[in-house]
């Protein structure tokens, strides 16, 4: 899964989550840096760093072991300070392991148990899997969406002053173009449950296709949500 779905979903979840916590706007960041955190850390070190053992990207951070370290750290964390920020980050992790559907992958999934990492059809050269990110048409449908919801997230006073200047006119477009986002979402998971190819990307499988406009709908939502999702405390 490309790099800004990985992000959207984590900031969609973090939304959900900081809702659930009184609105904390640190619960969101920790949510949405776990949720590429496994990216950051593991291709770098797969396809750079370890290159010549395998060129994988999907390695440690990956693993169901980190998963249950960072969810056992996160819980301890929220158990004795009640911090839920770790535990956030944690969630964010799983939601990147859930769109890289690592249980098709056993063996690194369930690193170290079942052997050392195999090198999956995603290997790729640096280079090729930065220009496929850039090429992807969802991936600028996503940005586009992550620069709207990244409105909540500013400074109060900011914001405030953003939305006196030029709140009409973000009303006007919240909702046609969450609407938009959330069609196309529709047809990306329709394209993925009926093997179908109504629209150009760069997913080949069906599942990324469906967990993918999943992704997408619900920034779409976050967008016609916006006026209820503002999140103020700190």
């Amino acid at each position: 899964m490309f790099l800004l779905c990985h992000l959207a979903a984590g900031i969609v979840i973090g939304i959900l989550l900081a809702r659930a916590v009184g609105g904390r706007r640190d619960v969101v960041a920790a949510c949405a840096l776990g949720a590429i955190l496994p990216d950051l850390i593991d291709k770098p070190l797969g396809y750079v760093i370890l290159a010549g053992a395998g060129g994988y990207g999907r390695i440690y951070t990956h693993t169901l072991l980190f998963l249950v370290l960072a969810m056992t750290v996160g819980l301890i964390l929220f158990w004795r300070f009640r911090s839920p920020v770790v535990l956030a980050g944690a969630v964010g992790v799983a939601s990147h392991q859930v769109l890289d559907t690592m249980w098709l992958y056993p063996r690194n999934w369930l690193y170290p148990f079942l052997g050392p990492f195999r090198a999956g059809a995603e290997s790729r050269d640096p280079w090729n899997l930065l220009m496929t990110e850039f090429s992807e048409p969802s991936e600028w449908i996503l940005f586009a969406a992550l620069l709207i919801v990244a409105i909540l997230f500013l400074n109060k006073e900011f914001r405030t002053t953003l939305f006196e200047r030029a709140g009409p006119a973000l009303e006007k477009i919240r909702m046609p173009l969450g609407g938009a986002i959330i069609l196309l979402a529709g047809i990306m998971v329709l394209s993925g449950v009926l093997s179908l190819h109504l629209i150009p990307t760069g997913l080949e499988k069906p599942g990324d296709l469906v967990l993918c406009g999943l992704v997408l709908g619900g920034a779409g939502f976050a967008i016609v949500q916006a006026h209820c999702l503002k999140i103020d405390s700190a």
